[in-house]
C-alpha cells in the first residue's frame, strides 16, 4: 500500500527514529531542518507491494556533526543519489526506489528528503532497524550484500566513485568514504548497497519507517493527552525500562573519527541504590548495572528525558534526568552468529569479552 508522508508524519518519524537510533543516527535537529526544505509529500511503499526484482538504494550523510550544523546539508545527498543512478545504469541496472541505510533522527530523513526533491518513491524499510557506528556493523555486510560501487558527493556536485577490489570489504569502503568526506570539508553524502525488494524482505528490516512513525506519534499523542510517555513508548516498542536516574558523568574522547565514551547514571526512585554505566561508540554499545552487563548490541539501548524526549549521545548533559529503555534488535540480527560477532571488536575494546546476552522483555 502506498502512503503519503507530510510534515507531521515526517516529524513523528524523526522522533521515533531518534529513539531507535540507540544514541546515534544523527541529530534530530538536523532531520527537522531537512523537513523544512521539503515542499512535496513523500510516497512510501510497503515492500510487499513492490516488484521483487525492483531495486532500491540508500543515501546518507557522512562527516562532522559540527560541520553539518554550521554549514547545512541537502544538495550533497541529491548529488550522491544522481551519481549512483548514473554509475549503475552503465551496467544496465536500474534504481527505482530510495531507502535509509539505518534508522536515526537524521539518517532516516536524508533519503526521504532526496525522494521529495527528485520525485522518487521510498521503500518502507532500512538496512539495520537501528543506527550503527561502522559500515561493518550492519545487516548489509553480515548477509554479504556488496558495498561496491560507492559514491561520495559534496554540496557543489563533485563526486568520487569507488569500485572496491573486494565488493564485500566494508573496511576499505569505510576508509574511502571517510577520506572523501575529509577532502570535502567534513560535509558529504554517500550512496551504496543497491538491493532488490526481495533482498530487503529476506535480510533487512521492512516496515522500519512506519515503526519510527508509530513511536513518534505515540510520543506526541501521549504528551498531548498527559499520559505517561515512557510507559506508552515501552508498550509500542516491545521494550523494557531498565533504569532511570540522573547523569552524573559523561566521559568522551574522539578516536578514529568516532565518539567513544561512557555515561554514568545514578539511580533515582526504584533504582536509587544502583548505578548504570553505558559505554558508547557513537551508538550505545553495552549497559552495565552495578558493574554487571545487562544489555548489549545488537539490542538497542535507548535514552529519553523523563518528560519523554528521545536523546542521542550528542544531546546528553550532566545533571539531566533520563530513562533508559532496552529494545530487542530486529530478527535478522539474531538469525545468524555474525549478528553479534560483527560487534565483538568494539565490545572487546570496551572491556566485554564474553558471549552475547540476548535481551528479552
Amino acid at each position: 500500500m502506498k502512503r503519503l508522508l507530510g510534515k507531521k508524519e515526517l516529524e513523528d518519524i524523526v522522533w521515533g527514529a531518534t529513539l531507535l537510533g540507540a544514541g546515534g543516527g544523527g541529530s534530530p535537529r538536523e532531520g527537522l531542518e531537512l523537513i523544512k526544505d521539503m515542499k512535496n509529500e513523500v510516497e512510501l511503499f510497503a515492500p510487499e507491494d513492490l516488484p521483487e526484482r525492483a531495486n532500491a538504494v540508500m543515501v546518507a550523510g557522512i562527516g562532522s556533526p559540527k560541520a553539518f550544523s554550521e554549514r547545512g546539508f541537502g544538495p550533497e545527498a541529491i548529488s550522491a543519489y544522481e551519481a549512483i543512478k548514473k554509475v549503475t545504469s552503465i551496467g544496465g541496472l536500474e534504481i527505482s526506489y530510495l531507502m535509509p541505510g539505518e534508522i536515526g533522527g537524521f539518517n532516516v530523513i536524508t533519503p526521504l528528503y532526496v525522494a521529495s526533491k527528485e520525485n522518487v518513491s521510498a521503500v518502507d524499510a532500512d538496512g539495520n532497524g537501528r543506527a550503527v557506528p561502522e559500515l561493518s556493523t550492519g545487516l548489509y555486510p553480515i548477509y554479504r550484500i556488496p558495498t561496491s560501487p560507492l559514491v561520495v558527493a559534496n554540496k557543489e556536485g563533485d563526486v568520487l566513485v569507488a569500485y572496491l577490489k573486494d565488493p564485500l570489504d566494508t573496511k576499505a569502503a569505510e576508509k574511502v568514504a571517510r577520506a572523501s568526506a575529509v577532502s570535502f570539508g567534513m560535509v558529504a553524502a554517500f550512496s551504496t548497497w543497491i538491493v532488490s525488494i526481495e533482498t530487503i524482505k529476506r535480510y533487512l528490516v521492512p516496515k522500519s519507517i512506519s515503526r519510527s512513525e508509530e513511536i513518534g506519534k505515540t510520543i506526541r499523542k501521549s504528551k498531548e493527552s498527559g499520559k505517561d510517555v515512557v510507559k506508552e513508548v515501552v508498550n509500542v516498542t516491545g521494550g523494557k525500562e531498565i533504569f532511570r536516574g540522573e547523569i552524573k558523568k559523561i566521559e568522551m574522547k574522539t578516536m578514529e573519527g568516532f565518539d567513544f565514551g561512557r555515561t554514568t547514571i545514578k539511580g533515582i526512585d526504584d533504582y536509587k541504590s544502583s548505578t548504570l554505566n553505558i559505554d558508547f561508540k557513537n551508538e550505545n554499545m553495552i549497559a552495565w548495572k552495578d558493574e554487571k552487563p545487562v544489555v548489549m548490541v545488537p539490542d538497542l539501548i535507548s535514552m529519553m528525558e523523563i518528560e519523554g524526549k528521545p536523546l542521542t549521545n550528542a544531546d546528553t548533559k550532566e545533571g539531566m534526568k533520563i530513562v533508559v529503555i532496552a529494545i530487542p534488535a530486529p530478527e535478522p540480527w539474531k538469525r545468524i552468529p555474525e549478528g553479534f560477532n560483527c560487534w565483538k571488536p568494539i565490545l572487546e575494546k570496551l572491556g566485554y569479552r564474553s558471549a552475547y546476552i540476548s535481551f528479552k522483555k
